[in-house]
């Protein structure tokens, strides 16, 4: 039985993928290195470490990863307040509808928990989620399912009463390997992802209510409750 909804934040509720990948170049300027927005959409869905630990082997930067962490972090804070949050369209009305239909709400992303407070007080969401729980908090990043089986835990749910919403590929692999059912979020800034194992995909928020959220459930425990399980996360 339904009874929670987990949200990932960056690219679901927040527009944000953009903005970090502004914030990465800026602090690749002074080593004078760049890499384009295609090869930044492979890593979406993974946490700032992998991400940054990817570009200093990728470039042979001479820093630690906490140093270009916290310079990339200022950069990326810096966007944020001279430009605010790029919330997406849609998503205060779906929280509400959830809320009201009485489910748990949480969001588990990969961001740092900080900046999962600070973005859904910016949009002024904070009070429809009942637990915030970041990626950083857990052994392994998406596509393990980590942070979604936390996030059940925090709201005191069964995984396979959650429904997962995520925009991401390593997102949705995340929520299949938690035994979620999963919808996928097309954002196009996002990058073209492969949200195949999400039982439905949509486009736009402004057709997703609470009533579609249960139809996909009820789908998926139809079609995909005994499904995917990520064969390269086993060993």
């Amino acid at each position: 039985m339904l009874k929670s909804v987990i949200f990932d934040m960056d690219g679901v509720l927040v527009n944000s993928e953009p903005v970090h990948y502004r914030a990465y170049l800026m602090t690749l300027e002074q080593w004078g290195k760049t890499f384009s927005y295609d090869e930044y959409k492979t890593y979406i869905g993974t946490t700032n470490s992998v991400i940054i630990r990817g570009l200093i082997d990728k470039f042979d930067l001479p820093v630690t990863e906490e140093a270009f962490n916290e310079r990339m972090n200022s950069y990326k804070m810096e966007l944020y307040e001279k430009e605010g949050y790029p919330g997406v369209d849609g998503v205060k009305e779906l929280l509400q509808s959830l809320k009201s239909a009485g489910f748990l709400l949480a969001v588990a992303s990969s961001s740092p928990y900080r900046n999962i407070v600070l973005a859904v007080e910016a949009l002024g969401i904070r009070a429809y989620f009942d637990q915030l729980v970041s990626g950083e908090s857990v052994p392994n990043p998406k596509p393990a399912p980590d942070v979604f089986l936390a996030a059940a835990k925090a709201l005191g749910t069964e995984p396979e009463d959650c429904l997962v919403i995520e925009d991401s590929c390593n997102g949705v692999r995340a929520a299949g390997n938690a035994g979620m059912a999963c919808i996928g979020f097309e954002n196009p800034d996002s990058g073209s992802q492969d949200l195949s194992l999400a039982v439905k995909r949509t486009k736009s928020f402004r057709e997703v209510d609470a009533a579609y959220v249960k139809q996909a459930y009820e789908l998926w425990e139809k079609t995909k409750k005994e499904g995917f399980r990520d064969r390269s996360l086993q060993k």
